[in-house]
């Protein structure tokens, strides 16, 4: 299959160039023919019997990529597609990642064309082989998920003894309801009208207990990231349901300011609403801790180019002096209980999903966290529902 494809012959020091390169080399004219390729492609090659998707070692390898099937695949699209372009001088360099099978293994490769320049105009496909970097990447994005769980799990120790109470009052709603249901239901007090009243209170207090467990349930489960579009003002009613009842211990008031008409963002409201939990319930701590006299956290969210902003500041201490940074550290934590991973993890979920956390100091006192997550590119413009 390879032996009719020509080299640069007459250049003997262009070929050794080229088989010199440990990357897999072709090189395409204007039309998108096949004037040459290197050792690494040529020893491909001969090891998987041909070539491999997207581009065969024909000598028009754009026309029979075209042919090689009815439906080609958004892969072999995309790359005949960027290809092209290179070709007809429409951008300077096109990048591809995509995944090979065989019948052994699983690899990644990417691709990247470039303009050849000179008078035998046309394109050079140069491709690298990333499947250690991609498995790297998959082995720290597990450990990112499993850090993440461990996280929620410790917030929720923090978070328990006020669930506990919250979750005790639709019980003992419920059972005060029941009791009032049976001398509704038997002896002279029975009163069948009021007594279908009674069992509707019941039944909604069991399902706010059963609300209660859900979000218990969502929060913790162990997962993967999840991509999704949504809004955030339910991921802030999520996560002040969770912590509501921590803060009122305590003494502490939460207010929320939130416009109307924000974008949708785009990423795993399960981890979002995990950094927002973290920040809140760290103010919360922070006043309880120092004993403040003024005993508030409020939550803002802003709509910046492009960006959404989450602003939790509080009238706590403040941030340690010289340690606005370090305290995004792992295992970084000024508290006897909690194993410093919040603020870390919270920092490593903010940067996946393409945004920031940092921390500053209040104006008057307190800390500042702010948390921005971006819109997508087609939101930006025309808000929600766009």
């Amino acid at each position: 299959m390879t032996a009719s494809v020509p080299t640069l012959g007459r250049d003997h020091l262009h070929q050794s160039v080229l088989d010199a390169l440990p990357s897999l080399i072709v090189v395409l004219d204007q039309q998108g023919r096949l004037i040459a390729v290197n050792r690494a492609w040529r020893e491909f090659s001969a090891e998987q019997g041909g070539s491999d998707p997207p581009l065969p070692s024909a000598p028009n390898v754009l026309a029979a990529v075209r042919r090689s099937s009815d439906t080609p695949s958004s892969t072999v699209q995309a790359a005949v597609r960027g290809i092209e372009e290179v070709l007809q001088r429409r951008r300077a360099l096109f990048t591809l990642e995509y995944a090979c099978q065989t019948q052994t293994r699983r690899y990644w490769l990417l691709m990247r064309v470039f303009p050849l320049e000179g008078a035998a105009a046309g394109a050079v496909v140069a491709y690298l082989d990333i499947t250690e970097r991609r498995l790297a990447e998959e082995a720290a994005r597990r450990a990112r998920d499993a850090l993440a769980q461990v996280a929620r799990l410790n917030a929720v120790g923090v978070l328990a003894s006020s669930l506990i109470h919250e979750l005790l009052q639709p019980l003992s709603s419920a059972s005060f309801y029941c009791s009032a249901a049976r001398q509704l239901a038997i002896g002279p007090a029975a009163d069948p009208e009021r007594l279908v009243e009674v069992l509707q209170q019941i039944d909604d207090q069991v399902h706010r207990a059963g609300d209660i467990m859900e979000r218990l349930r969502a929060f913790l489960r162990g997962r993967t990231m999840q991509r999704v579009r949504t809004a955030i003002e339910p991921i802030l009613k999520r996560s002040l349901d969770l912590v509501q009842w921590f803060a009122t211990d305590r003494q502490v008031k939460l207010e929320l300011s939130v416009p109307e008409h924000l974008p949708e963002i785009e990423g795993d409201p399960v981890q979002i609403e995990q950094v927002l939990v973290n920040l809140i319930c760290n103010a919360v701590q922070a006043i309880d801790t120092a004993h403040c006299t003024r005993r508030e956290v409020m939550i803002e969210v802003l709509l910046g180019r492009g960006e959404i902003e989450c602003r939790v500041s509080d009238t706590g201490p403040g941030l340690p002096p010289g340690r606005h940074a370090a305290i995004f550290d792992i295992f970084e934590s000024n508290r006897e209980a909690g194993l410093g991973l919040g603020l870390a993890i919270s920092r490593a979920i903010a940067e996946d999903h393409g945004g920031r956390l940092w921390a500053e100091p209040a104006p008057r006192s307190g800390a500042v966290f702010h948390l921005t997550l971006p819109v997508p590119t087609a939101l930006t413009a025309s808000g929600r529902g766009a």
